[in-house]
C-alpha cells in the first residue's frame, strides 16, 4: 500500500532568493520611516549608550538604514547587501541578520516607550515616589508626593485623565499610610475612583451611542442607566465639568426629541471649553453639530443657524484646525451652512482664508465644490454649473451634494431631459453604495419628489395638495423647503 504523501521539490535558488529579500515591509523599516529628525538624533544617542545597547552592529545597522534615502530604496534594503556592510568578511548568515534586526527594533521600541512615558510628569513622579517608598526614604517620598499634588492641582484641563490621576495619587498615599501603620485614606480613594469611573463610563457611552446611530451597531451599555440615576440623585457631581459635559451629550443622543438637551450641550461649550484639550473639544463640538445636522435633515431649519454659530466658535478657538489642518467635511459643512444663511461675504472670506488648511490631496476639489456652492446659492447658475460639470472626486457625500445642486438648477431652468437623465444616474449611483444607508433615504426622497414635480399636471389642485402633504410628511428631507417653493410656482 502506498501512502498518500505529497512530495515537494525544493528549489534551492528560490530559498536563497527568499532569504535575501528586501526589508522594505518589515516592522523596523516602518518604525524608522516614521521618525522625525529630532527623534532620529535622540534614538542614535540612545543606541550608543551602553545602558540601552551594548552591540556595535546594532548601531551600524541603524546608521546604515538611516543614511541617505536607504529607507525608501528597495535595493539598499536587501538583507544580503546590508549583511555585507555589517560583516564584510563573513558569509551570509540569516539567523545572525535576523538577530541584529531584532535587537535594533527592540531598542527602538524601548526608546519610543521611554519618550512617551516621560511626557507624563505625574506618572513619572509617581514611579519615583513608589521607588522612595519601597526604599523607606520617607522624607524624599513626602517631598515627591507634595510635588505631585502641586503639579496636579494646577492642571487646567480637568478631564477624565485628570480624575484617573487623582485616584492614582490617593492610592499611592494609601500604600504609604498602610506601610506606616496609619489609617489608609479609603474615603479619598473611593471618591476619586468613583469620579474617574463615572467620567470614563459616560465618555465611552457617548461614543457607543454615537456609533450606534451612524452604523446601526449593537452595544451592551452595561450600568449606564444606573450611573445616570446616581448622578440625578447626587447633583453635585454635575459641578465637575467632564461629568456634566458627557452627561449632557449622552442625554442629547439618548433623547433627541428633547431639544433642551441640545441647549445644555451648547451652554457647556460656552462655559467649559477651556477645561478640555483641543482634541477632546473637537469631540464635544462634533456632538452638538451632529445633532444640528440630524435636525436640519428632518426639516428643522432653525438649526442651520445653530450649527453655523458652533462652526464659527470652533474656528475662532482653533478646534477645527488643530495640527494646522481642517477636515474636508468640516470645510464643506461650514460652507453649506454659511451659504444656506446667505452669509456670502463671510463664506467667501472663509474659503480664501482656510483653503490652505485643507490637505493638498483634497484642496482643489473641495475649494472648487465650495465655490460652486457659493455661486449656486447666490443664483449665479452659469458659474456654478461650469464648476460642477467638470467636478470629479471619489468622495460620496461631496458627489451627492454636487448632484443635488445640479438637480435644482436643471429643474429651475427647465432642462427636463438633462434632469431626468441625472435623476436616473443618481439613483443607480446611490443603489451601488452600500455604506450610505441614511443618505440613501435622503437622496431617494429627493429623486422621488423631483420626478413628481416634473410630472405634476398644471392646474390640478387636488394632486398639488396631495404632493404638498407628502413632501411635508417625508423624513429625512433636507430639501423640503426647495421642493415646496417649486411646488408653489407650478
Amino acid at each position: 500500500m502506498i501512502d498518500n504523501v505529497l512530495y515537494l521539490y525544493i528549489d534551492k535558488n528560490a530559498v536563497e532568493k527568499n532569504i535575501f529579500k528586501a526589508m522594505q515591509n518589515s516592522q523596523l523599516i516602518l518604525v524608522l520611516s516614521s521618525l522625525s529628525k529630532k527623534e532620529n538624533r535622540e534614538l542614535r544617542k540612545w543606541l550608543v549608550s551602553p545602558i540601552h545597547n551594548q552591540r556595535s552592529d546594532v548601531v551600524q545597522l541603524y546608521e546604515y538604514l538611516t543614511s541617505g534615502n536607504r529607507l525608501e530604496d528597495d535595493k539598499s534594503l536587501e538583507k544580503e547587501r546590508i549583511y555585507r556592510k555589517l560583516y564584510p568578511k563573513e558569509a551570509y548568515d540569516d539567523a545572525r541578520m535576523r538577530q541584529v534586526i531584532h535587537f535594533l527594533q527592540e531598542s527602538t521600541e524601548a526608546y519610543l516607550a521611554y519618550t512617551k512615558s516621560t511626557e507624563d510628569i505625574v506618572q513619572q513622579k509617581l514611579a519615583l515616589a513608589k521607588n522612595y517608598r519601597e526604599k523607606k526614604l520617607t522624607k524624599l517620598y513626602q517631598k515627591t508626593i507634595k510635588s505631585i499634588e502641586d503639579i496636579h492641582s494646577t492642571k487646567q484641563k480637568k478631564d477624565d485623565d485628570y480624575l484617573e490621576k487623582s485616584f492614582l495619587i490617593e492610592r499611592e498615599k494609601s500604600e504609604q499610610a498602610s506601610e506606616g501603620a496609619r489609617t489608609a485614606n479609603f474615603q479619598e480613594m473611593s471618591d476619586s475612583a468613583e469620579l474617574a469611573f463615572i467620567a470614563r463610563k459616560l465618555k465611552l457611552a457617548c461614543g457607543m451611542i454615537s456609533y450606534q446611530r451612524i452604523f446601526k451597531a449593537e452595544y451592551d451599555f452595561g450600568m449606564i442607566d444606573q450611573i445616570l440615576n446616581y448622578i440625578d440623585n447626587k447633583k453635585h457631581l454635575l459641578e465637575i465639568p467632564i461629568i456634566k459635559v458627557y452627561y449632557d451629550i449622552y442625554r442629547l443622543f439618548k433623547y433627541p426629541q428633547h431639544e433642551q438637551n441640545f441647549f445644555e450641550v451648547k451652554n457647556d461649550i460656552l462655559v467649559f471649553e477651556s477645561q478640555f484639550l483641543t482634541s477632546e473639544k473637537l469631540d464635544i463640538f462634533m456632538a452638538a453639530l451632529n445633532y444640528c445636522i440630524g435636525k436640519m435633515n428632518t426639516g428643522h431649519s432653525q438649526y442651520i443657524r445653530e450649527a453655523f454659530e458652533i462652526y464659527q466658535r470652533g474656528l475662532e478657538s482653533e478646534v477645527f484646525t488643530q495640527g494646522g489642518t481642517i477636515s474636508p467635511h468640516n470645510f464643506r459643512n461650514i460652507v453649506t451652512t454659511g451659504t444656506s444663511l446667505k452669509e456670502f461675504e463671510w463664506v467667501s472670506s472663509f474659503i480664501k482664508n482656510y483653503e490652505n488648511y485643507l490637505a493638498p490631496e483634497y484642496r482643489e476639489n473641495f475649494v472648487q465644490f465650495s465655490l460652486a456652492k457659493l455661486y449656486f446659492e447666490k443664483g449665479d447658475y452659469d458659474k456654478a454649473q461650469r464648476l460642477l460639470i467638470q467636478f470629479d472626486i471619489d468622495d460620496v457625500l461631496i458627489n451627492l451634494s454636487a448632484k443635488s445642486m445640479l438637480i435644482k438648477m436643471y429643474f429651475e431652468e427647465g432642462e427636463i431631459n438633462t434632469l431626468e437623465s441625472l435623476l436616473e444616474s443618481l439613483r443607480t449611483y446611490i443603489n451601488r453604495k452600500k455604506s450610505i444607508a441614511y443618505h440613501k433615504i435622503i437622496y431617494n426622497n429627493l429623486i422621488r419628489f423631483t420626478k413628481k414635480l416634473v410630472r405634476l399636471p398644471p392646474r390640478n389642485k387636488a394632486l398639488k395638495e396631495r404632493l404638498r402633504k407628502q413632501i411635508e410628511d417625508a423624513n429625512p428631507l433636507p430639501e423640503r423647503k426647495w421642493l415646496l417653493e417649486q411646488l408653489d410656482k407650478i
